[in-house]
Parts: C-alpha cells; structure tokens; sequence
C-alpha cells in the first residue's frame, strides 16, 4: 500500500445539490444553477436591529423559480424577499431591502410587544457566465479556508453607481465584483462597506467504518460539511457508505501523518472494528492538531487504548478526546449513536473550535 494513495473522488457536485444544508449548499446549488446557463441571487444580511431572529451573515440563495436553499426569513418575508431577488434579476443589479419581523405573518403575535426585528439584506447577482463572489464561496469550500467579504453600502442605493459591489479574499487571493455581479478591477475605494467573515464547512475524518458511519456521513452532509472515511481494511466498507463519502482514503495508520500534512480536518471519528487498527490511528491523533478526536465504544474500549498508549500519549490526547463520544440523549442503535455524535459536534464547532 501506498503511504498516500490518490483519494478518490465519490460524488458530483451537480448531482446532490438537495443532499446538503449550510455554505456548501449554498455553493453547491449556484454551481448547479450555472452549469444549467440559470442566474442567481445571493441574499446577505448585512445588519440587523432589534429582536431579529437571524445572524449578521446569513445567507440565501434564489433563482426566477423562487428560494433555492439557506434561510433569511420566514412566511410572508419569504415571498417578499423572492420578490426583491426577481427585481435583482430583471435589472441584473444588486440592491438592498429591509424586513419588518413584525410584518412576518408567524410571528406577529409574538413581535408586537416586543417591538420586532429589522433585516437589512443586500441581494447580490450571481451571472451564471462569470461570478466572483461564486467563485470565492468555492474556493472557501472546497479549500477548508476562511473567506472576508467586504461589501460596499454606500450612502445612497439609486444615486451609488458601486452599491453592492465587494471584495471577498482568501488568504492572499481576492475576488472583485461589481454590483452587477461580473468581475472588475482589485483596486477599490469604499465609501461605506460591510465586513463579514466567514468559516468554512467543517472537514470530518472518520478512521475506520462501522455501523454508525453512513448516519453519520449523511447527517454532516444535511449539516453542510464534509466527511471523509480512511479505512486500512480493504473488505471493510459498504456500498452506501463508498457512495455517499466525500473521499475515500485507503491508508494503514502509519500512512495517516502524510495525510493529515495535506489536508485539514476539524474533527476526527474513531469508528472502526479492528483494535489494532484504530490504536495505530490513536497513536498518530495525539501529535495532531485536530481539536476533536470522537471514540467510539464503551469506556472500557477507551481505558484500554489509554493503557496502551502510556501515560505520555494519554495526556496529550486527553484535553481533545470524546470517548465515549456523542451526547447522552437516550435511546439505542446506530442511527441513536450517529445523532449523538453529530449533535456534540456541532456543539464543539459552534461553541469551541474557534474559542
């Protein structure tokens, strides 16, 4: 066996849109709607004021047709918001609205006495010939890397001729717009701009596959991650599983450093059947910077691998290990066991990682 074997690639973009949730169904489904020749419209909330319900940041995707994916409201702002992202697409521009939470018709009950919540959302054209911004939603997904998206606000929309026109950057690479949405020049001045950072969807290793794997692989993918499986034994995976992984790599656990070199993983899942096997992997997690590392199995299973390892390697893994991992939220099975993990983490991600 190679110690770093080409990763094979398991599933078209195109082809599962609907399976994702997050930034990566974002991209995905306006990869989709540009592989189709179809405009879109990115909907961005800029600020907000009030009780509102979403976070500075979020995002949506529409097309003619109506809401793609992401959420920016609910009921009767769903409609009007479509509305809005039509306009963008009749005069290929980008413009702003502002959303009442109290016109909302599921909450008004509920907002009128607490004087309700303002969205302000900018919606951006997405041509389905060139697009920047798509193509930096891409990059930040596929790469694992932060994307910072600078918007211009203006002081006027009507008078404005760069209102919606930005900059989003990864790393030391930049991808400029025009409030038409076409590619333009780097060099810009800012009259009053918007600065909004954001994550990429989380990279998930699961080492070694077991009866929980494929649960766990489609719940991250509901999520808007990835999830990749490395597995050393050859005979090991099923045929769902292989379908629905993101990568497939096939390496022993001594192969595993070489991998973790190349690529960037925020979680790591011990889940196979082989003893052996996943100490090796255990051994190699310790010197690791990955800040989750999930063990399935009984406490028991954990003491063993500990003891093994010794007390050095045990201290280093000991801040980062979940074992057994996964919320106790009751119940039995795999599928339980899968939501118990997925459930702790996105409580990790959310709430730690970042810390």
């Amino acid at each position: 066996m190679n110690s770093l074997s080409p990763a094979l690639p398991l599933r078209s973009a195109v082809a599962a849109v609907s399976a994702y949730g997050g930034m990566r169904g974002m991209i995905e489904s306006a990869l989709a709607l540009a592989a189709q020749s179809v405009d879109g419209v990115l909907a961005v909330l800029v600020e907000t004021s009030g009780s509102a319900s979403r976070k500075q940041g979020a995002m949506a995707l529409y097309a003619e047709s109506g809401h793609v994916t992401g959420a920016l409201a609910g009921g009767t702002l769903q409609q009007r918001l479509h509305e809005a992202a039509r306009t963008v697409l009749a005069n290929g521009k980008a413009i702003a609205v502002a959303l009442d939470s109290r016109q909302d018709s599921s909450h008004t009950a509920m907002e009128a006495d607490r004087g309700g919540g303002i969205l302000h959302i900018l919606l951006l054209p997405l041509p389905s010939r060139a697009a920047p911004l798509r193509d930096a939603l891409g990059k930040a997904c596929t790469s694992s890397a932060w994307l910072r998206l600078r918007l211009e606000l203006g002081d006027d929309a009507e008078r404005n001729v760069s209102f919606g026109a930005g900059e989003a950057r990864i790393g030391q690479e930049m991808f400029a717009f025009d409030n038409h949405g076409h590619p333009c020049a780097f060099a810009r001045h800012f009259v009053r701009h918007v600065s909004l950072t954001f994550a990429p969807p989380p990279r998930l290793a699961l080492l070694g596959s077991g009866v929980e794997s494929l649960t766990i692989v489609r719940l991250a993918h509901l999520l808007g991650w990835y999830a990749e499986i490395i597995e050393a034994r050859a005979d090991s995976l099923g045929p769902a599983v292989s379908r629905d992984a993101d990568q497939l790599h096939r390496h022993l656990p001594d192969d595993l450093p070489e991998l973790l070199a190349e690529r960037h993983f925020d979680a790591a899942i011990i889940g196979g059947n082989d003893f052996e096997i996943d100490l090796g992997y255990l051994r190699h997690l310790a010197t690791a910077g990955i800040g989750y590392i999930g063990l399935l199995g009984p406490p028991e299973r954990r003491d063993a691998f500990l003891t093994r390892l010794g007390d050095i390697i045990a201290t280093q893994l000991e801040p980062r290990l979940y074992a057994p991992a996964g919320l106790r939220l009751g119940g039995d099975g795999p599928e339980v066991t899968a939501l118990a993990v997925v459930a702790q983490l996105q409580y990790y991600l959310a709430h730690d990682a970042h810390a």
